[in-house]
């Protein structure tokens, strides 16, 4: 049986205390580290290389979300799940965007954490039945947004994508090596398209659906693989 690495992530003590006590009972996971932050799981995680983070989304210094963002720009195999004393929609759609595969409530039983945990451990997703009807409305609202980047060419995306990380239209110009009136146009069409009043709406779109969390090499990737 192969054992399933997990480290745990919660700034409450008392709360990995208990979560790594139930984990060890079980025999085929192995809890191989516990962080106080999100900044000292950042780092564990680089060390221990665990199969799945056991993280709460409400951590000082850095919080779950902002981590699974930092950890996709970085070559690791750890999977996520997700724990929280709150089943907020818009947190669940974050979530949902970064990557994470399981979430689950503090309040959940054993049988729910340990299938979330064994879930993600085979690259399958887990939701909480208790949140399941939530996450189902974030996941059909993501995709319906993430269908209308179809309608937009990869120049278009590449210029959606500088535009949310707050860049004007002379400083997307600049790292596009376009003319601002090229990219003028370019962002007209970006919110006839997406049928946007202006660029905040746009950013704001880009922001929630997960494509503005993309690292710039990631982005630079998808683009190469759909114009060839």
């Amino acid at each position: 049986m192969e054992l399933i690495r997990v480290l745990i992530a919660d700034d409450h003590k008392l709360f990995r205390d208990g979560v790594k006590k139930l984990l060890e009972l079980e025999s085929d996971i192995a809890v191989v580290g516990e962080a106080g932050d999100g900044e000292e799981a950042l780092s564990l995680i680089r060390e221990k290389e665990p199969d799945i983070l056991l993280f709460d989304i409400n951590m000082p210094r850095v919080d779950g979300i902002q981590l699974v963002r930092e950890l996709n720009n970085i070559p690791h195999k750890t999977r996520y799940v997700a724990i929280s004393a709150y089943d907020d929609e818009d947190c669940l759609s974050a979530l949902s965007a970064a990557g994470v595969l399981g979430f689950v409530l503090k309040a959940s039983g054993k049988v729910e954490l340990l299938s979330a945990i064994r879930s993600a451990a085979r690259g399958q997703p887990y939701v909480d039945p208790r949140v399941a009807g939530k996450l189902l409305t974030s996941f059909s609202r993501r995709k319906e947004e993430n269908d209308q980047l179809y309608e937009l060419t990869p120049r278009e995306k590449e210029i959606l994508y500088w535009l949310a990380q707050g860049l004007s239209n002379t400083e997307v110009a600049d790292r596009m090596v376009l003319s601002e009136k090229t990219v003028k146009n370019h962002v007209s069409h970006v919110l006839k398209k997406l049928d946007l009043r202006d660029r905040t709406q746009a950013a704001i779109l880009a922001w929630r659906i997960g494509f503005a969390q993309l690292s710039p090499e990631t982005l630079s990737h998808i683009l190469e693989s759909v114009e060839r």
